[in-house]
């Protein structure tokens, strides 16, 4: 469907504004006339996800102004602007409505809840724009399908965690029996995503006995329940998905029962380990994060252009947030890119950059993590994770590991 506009031009002299909170944009000084291609952000900073997405915005923000002064896409300017749904499907929708209506609508979004995420899935076909979506569910790779999940689904990244498990953790504890899995995920679509038929034949497939599944409210107080279920079934190991606020909570419940150390967690990406540690310190030692990009003092190493926008600011954010954001930026950025390239910039609408994101293979989002790679048939964008252990107060890279795939999906 070609948009109705061809898309706003910004002037000769005009500079685009850079905001950092709702309806924020960014873009850069232009030299020329440009045709200027609108890219909203659907983040939420209020609601149960707030904490957890602390940073997003500006990291998104920035990403949008990295990719307009290094990818410098012909005759294109990029704006990038966020808008809050709050963690509210009905708030969410109104938000997409926003984005995608009238002469100023974008040709692609980026997206931050699974939950959200799928209740707008439909949408985002009918509208014909895709969602660049860091959220992963196996809903979003059934075709048809305009949401492109840039990070591993949380099936394989369950598939990895257990792989690195049962290699480097479980030989070393020198017990003669099956370990003893439990599901530990919070109470909510992203907690559930990982457990699927798929997901527990393989865990069983590697030996391992499932005992229990325990389900997080999305704020608890009190999750004494849980924990001592899982210490009369003698839990070795979890895994699951919450934010570090609802897992500092099970941490500390964790230590009242004298457990803290006879289980290894396993937690999805989309869990801040800086903003963890603050809350829990030392109780976080056994937890491992099947993480997505690299962590901080990897970044002058890996993502030098990351580090530069990171150290440009003023105002400090949260460095998982940051680079979570400026990740998707990226990647949305460069569909557009390749859209621009295949069809010319007076062409490019939302199916354009559908097209293109089908073509996207290998982008690494500049050393930020493992590459992204999708297809005519593929809606997942990465293919491993690099395992974070929280031990010494400090995120340690441990490993990178391949991320079978669990999705039931070819």
């Amino acid at each position: 469907m070609m948009m109705k506009r061809l898309r706003n031009v910004s002037l000769v002299g005009i500079v685009l504004s850079i905001g950092v909170f709702l309806g924020g944009t960014c873009g850069g000084a232009l030299a020329e006339e440009k045709v200027k291609f609108r890219i909203g952000h659907l983040v939420h900073v209020t609601g149960a996800y707030a904490a957890g997405q602390a940073g997003l915005p500006e990291g998104f923000l920035d990403g949008i102004e990295a990719a307009n002064t290094y990818m410098k896409i012909p005759s294109v300017v990029l704006e990038g602007f966020n808008i809050n749904g709050g963690t509210d499907t009905a708030k969410s929708m109104s938000a997409f409505k926003q984005m995608t209506e009238g002469n100023d609508a974008i040709v692609v979004m980026v997206g931050e809840s699974t939950a959200m995420g799928i209740a707008l899935k439909t949408w985002n076909i009918r509208k014909q724009i895709p969602n660049v979506e860091g959220g992963s569910d196996v809903e979003f790779l059934k075709l048809p399908s305009y949401t492109f999940s840039t990070v591993a689904p949380y099936v394989n990244q369950a598939g990895a965690w257990v792989d690195y498990y049962m290699s480097s953790i479980w030989p070393k504890k020198n017990l003669k029996r099956a370990p003893r899995f439990a599901w530990l995920t919070w109470d909510n679509p992203y907690g559930r995503a990982p457990i699927t038929p798929q997901t527990i034949a393989y865990i069983k497939s590697k030996g391992i006995e499932i005992v229990d599944e325990e389900f997080i409210p999305s704020s608890p107080t009190d999750v004494g329940a849980q924990v001592l279920r899982m210490k009369e079934k003698g839990v070795d190991v979890t895994f699951g998905g919450m934010y570090h606020n609802a897992l500092s909570v099970v941490l500390k419940e964790l230590d009242k029962y004298g457990i803290i150390d006879q289980i290894d967690i396993g937690m999805t990406y989309a869990i801040n380990p800086e903003s963890l540690l603050a809350l829990a310190n030392d109780l976080a030692r056994n937890v491992h994060i099947t993480s997505l990009f690299w962590d901080f003092p990897n970044w002058e190493k890996h993502a030098p252009r990351l580090l530069e926008y990171y150290q440009k600011r003023t105002t400090p954010v949260t460095k998982f947030g940051y680079i979570v954001g400026f990740d998707k930026a990226l990647v949305a950025a460069e569909a557009v890119r390749i859209a621009v390239e295949t069809v010319g910039p007076d062409k490019v609408n939302g199916e354009a950059v559908y097209n293109a994101l089908q073509k996207m293979n290998g982008f690494g989002s500049w050393g930020i993590g493992p590459p992204h790679s999708f297809s005519a048939t593929k809606r997942y964008g990465q293919d491993s994770v690099y395992v974070m252990r929280l031990n010494n107060n400090t995120v340690n890279f441990v490993a990178e590991q391949a991320a079978p795939n669990l999705t039931g999906v070819e």
